[in-house]
């Protein structure tokens, strides 16, 4: 089997193994993450000293989610990248299943950029300002500064998730896409 078949987008098979590549590889880090937490953060004490941690700022509530239910948010992440590598290696052989899969993440990946580019308050803290007075100048510039290369990323990962979900949902390389299911010639 050829790595660029004849007859196929050569660029669309280079993104598929590469992000096969990156989605394997983030899949073994995000593995050996969850195996360190497992093994040295998964005892009673942690969570006890967690829940009496203070934090100068309102959490945002992405954090708060995440720091809620940790051991979730661990198992999610090797899940979410070990499925990326598997839809990616689908789309490089061009199977149909992997295209509709590819572009359903691609979609909810351009939503989720969405919404971090209209609220990134959801993983970021606000400034600390009280009666429209200032309390941190420099954590409250930190902040903005934030805001606003989140929101910068969000642009263009999001832009980007959305192009390539359209270019494989109503694009021509819809085409080079087969189905499970073979149908004989004249049926």
């Amino acid at each position: 089997m050829k790595l660029f078949p004849e007859g196929r987008s050569k660029a669309l098979s280079g993104l598929a193994l590469g992000a096969a590549a990156v989605c394997g590889l983030m899949a073994l880090k995000a593995a050996a993450d969850l195996f360190t937490f497992l093994q040295v953060f998964s005892t009673p004490a942690f969570f006890l000293a967690l829940a009496r941690s203070t934090v100068p700022v309102e959490m945002p509530p992405l954090a708060g989610f995440i720091v809620r239910n940790m051991r979730l948010v661990f198992i999610f992440s090797v899940f979410f990248w070990l499925s990326g590598c598997a839809l990616a290696l689908g789309v490089w052989g061009r199977r149909e299943w992997a295209r509709r899969g590819a572009t359903t993440m691609l979609y909810l990946l351009s939503a989720a950029a969405l919404l971090l580019l209209l609220l990134p308050w959801l993983a970021i803290p606000r400034p600390l300002v009280y009666g429209g007075v200032s309390l941190a100048p420099e954590f409250n510039a930190a902040v903005r500064a934030a805001a606003f290369m989140a929101r910068i990323t969000a642009l263009l990962a999001g832009s980007l998730c959305l192009w390539w979900a359209l270019a494989l949902d109503r694009g021509p390389l819809r085409g080079e896409f087969k189905s499970g299911v073979e149908r004989a010639p004249g049926i």
